[in-house]
């Protein structure tokens, strides 16, 4: 492994550290008794989805663009 794969692997690993912890901030909201609407639990879920595809979404590090958090869990 080049040295330049291995800081892109690197780079992807703390991407992924990111996204797995903004996942897990968000895990309580797919509870059946969440205290969102069906539009706001939408919302979530699309979000969520987003950030679970983002190794598969982008090519490299650099081209990672985060998904904007629903303005309902930016208030929780």
């Amino acid at each position: 492994m080049t040295e330049h794969e291995l800081f892109t692997a690197k780079q992807w690993l703390e991407i992924k550290s990111i996204r797995n912890s903004l996942l897990r901030e968000s895990d309580w909201t797919q509870v059946n008794d969440s205290p969102f609407s069906a539009e706001d639990s939408q919302l979530i879920q699309e979000y969520r989805a987003a950030l679970r595809n983002i190794p598969q979404e982008f090519n490299s590090p650099e081209s990672v663009v985060w998904p904007q958090k629903p303005d309902v869990l930016k208030a929780s």
